[in-house]
């Protein structure tokens, strides 16, 4: 009898192990893995994603990586150093926070699918092969009446580091933007620039090449109507008024070689994009290139006031033409000091394209994105070039062209302040202002003695002098304080604070130089609705003005952060809503959408 009962206990002991051992077990068939990379090929010196994708069985769930209570075990994605490779800071999903049997209040918990993003740099002397990075998925599978013991979980990355001469091109769009975007397909708004890089991704994944070089070409037509390119227009003038001696077909042909210029300049960025895997928004808004471009543009403004003629050397002239005074290097030498004026207007508006071809690598997609994208700048210009090779031919053309030649001369006096505008006192700027549109008021109005004669020009030069003098009275004229947004300096104890309290908070990545910047504090956050939007928010000043400082280079790396301005949206526990991440200007409405999908996210 005594044998029969320890029988059974025995038997009852071993059921009882049996069911523990198979409850262990279950925890690791509870979750399946597999990884994923933002490019199919890999470039030494390039930047990608990589990404962990975890399938939950239905009925279960994990624990957040920030779980609600101390004591539960986090979800976590650990990975282990790989020379040659740099790993950014893992991006966990947002988790669901729901009820369950066990637990006394909601808990933040992962379901299904979930991606776990990082994003990985290559140095540059890392040699082609194969590179697997090694690592582990730490988690605790649980449903509403019991939770299992944790699991870790190996987990393997194969990469393939190909040479400069193989293509690299993004996949799984689904998954990634590119750059490290991690925009989820169908969130860009009707308000973005279309040259987001999910948009960018996206056309080269359903269009193809062709199409997405066609959309590129569009895109650079539009440039054109921004304020930033229209220098282009009096250099045109300007130079092409003196070189248009001769047949038409001839002026034709130097107008093809100054597109040429400008073509050279954008491609040459969009190979060494690929090539560095870098942004150029720093470069090209660095105080001193600004003063550079400043004083090009006083260069420009004086050869437009007759004190010099912009004309080639005259031994290239020789050797091209034959003749003096023109000559296709001439014109190519032109096209490229345009393309250099106008990078830094350009820059911040295709700075999703610059992101897009530094993330694939690919010198030869970045040299022909950017040749495309230079052909629709320059494109009009080709046409205007030529037309105004015909200016001389028009009846007293050479009195009034006079006029158009200051007019735009003051035009682009008043680009040049406008560029070096950030990096002078705020209280001195509406005086500077000021001071050249009184001059160029009186001077175009009233001194300027050129004319054709007729009323309508003599009335029109007295309108703008008139208008002058307005814009010049507006720019000093006392304004009524606003209600204006309270930044905070960035602290990292600021952003614990608002975490510990349950706050949002709005990260504004500026820098002294910065013109984006200058003109989202003017426009954007002085606007009454956003003001009152961002109540809810704690909004940080993130000063990036010592760019290439270890601080700056730190918080860049840190936050994921390729130029300037970038706004970054933190919810309530400290989680970056990537879909409302900010790079470059945006007008009120559009930061109100932003706004929204950070809300929405809570």
């Amino acid at each position: 009898m005594k044998m029969g009962i320890m029988g059974a206990a025995l038997v009852g002991y071993l059921i009882l192990v049996g069911g523990v051992d198979a409850q262990l077990t279950a925890g690791k068939d509870l979750v399946k893995t597999r990884v994923v990379l933002s490019v199919d090929n890999v470039h030494p010196g390039s930047a990608f994603q990589a990404a962990v994708i975890a399938e939950l069985k239905e009925g279960w769930h994990i624990n957040a990586h920030r779980p609600t209570l101390e004591y539960l075990i986090p979800t976590e994605l650990t990975l282990e150093p790989v020379q040659g490779l740099t790993f950014g800071e893992i991006q966990y999903p947002k988790p669901a926070r729901l009820r369950f049997a066990f637990a006394d209040q909601e808990l933040d918990v992962y379901q299904g699918r979930i991606i776990m993003r990082f994003p990985v740099t290559v140095s540059r002397d890392v040699s082609p092969g194969e590179i697997v990075i090694k690592g582990m998925l730490q988690y605790q599978a649980c449903n509403d009446q019991m939770c299992l013991a944790p699991v870790r979980l190996p987990v393997t990355i194969p990469i393939r580091i190909v040479g400069l001469d193989q293509p690299s091109r993004p996949i799984h769009t689904d998954i990634f933007g590119a750059g490290g975007l991690t925009i989820p397909p169908g969130e860009t708004s009707a308000g973005e620039a279309e040259s987001s890089p999910s948009r960018i991704a996206q056309l080269m994944e359903e269009q193809g090449l062709l199409l997405t070089l066609l959309s590129i070409f569009v895109l650079g037509l539009g440039l054109n109507l921004t304020p930033c390119v229209y220098p282009m227009i009096p250099i045109t003038l300007g130079y092409f008024s003196h070189q248009s001696e001769g047949r038409t077909s001839r002026v034709f042909v130097l107008a093809l070689m100054y597109l040429l210029g400008i073509a050279i300049t954008y491609s040459t960025l969009g190979v060494v994009a690929a090539l560095t895997g870098q942004m150029f928004g720093a470069f090209l808004q660095n105080p001193w290139v600004l003063m550079g471009i400043a004083g090009i543009m006083i260069l420009l403004a004086l050869s437009l006031f007759g004190v010099y003629h912009i004309r080639p050397p005259q031994f290239l002239m020789a050797k091209v033409s034959g003749q003096s005074g023109g000559g296709l290097v001439g014109a190519l030498s032109m096209g490229l000091v345009v393309g250099i004026v106008a990078a830094p207007c350009v820059g911040p508006i295709t700075i999703g394209l610059l992101t897009y071809v530094g993330a694939t690598g690919n010198p030869w997609l970045g040299f022909w994105m950017f040749f495309f994208l230079s052909l629709g700048l320059g494109a009009p210009y080709v046409v205007l070039g030529t037309f105004s090779g015909g200016l001389k031919k028009l009846p007293k053309s050479g009195v009034w062209m006079i006029w158009v030649e200051r007019l735009f001369g003051f035009l682009l006096i008043g680009l040049a302040l406008y560029f070096v505008a950030p990096l002078l006192p705020d209280a001195l700027v509406p005086w500077a202002v000021f001071a050249l549109a009184v001059v160029a008021g009186i001077y175009l109005g009233w001194i300027e003695k050129s004319s054709t004669g007729g009323r309508v020009f003599y009335w029109l030069k007295k309108t703008v002098g008139v208008m002058c003098l307005l814009i010049g009275a507006f720019a000093i004229m006392p304004r009524t304080p606003a209600a204006a947004i309270t930044w905070q300096h960035y602290d990292p104890a600021v952003l614990e604070q608002a975490r510990r309290e349950g706050k949002p908070v709005i990260l504004d990545f500026y820098a002294d130089w910065c013109i984006p910047c200058r003109e989202l504090d003017r426009f954007t956050f002085s606007d009454e609705r956003v003001i009152e939007a961002t109540e809810p928010f704690v909004m940080v000043k993130v000063d990036m003005t010592q760019y290439e400082s270890p601080e700056a280079e730190r918080l860049r790396r840190q936050f994921n952060v390729s130029g300037v301005p970038t706004i970054i949206f933190l919810d309530a526990q400290g989680r970056e809503v990537e879909e409302a991440r900010v790079v470059g200007y945006l007008k009120a409405d559009e930061f109100l959408r932003r706004i929204q999908r950070a809300r929405a996210a809570r």
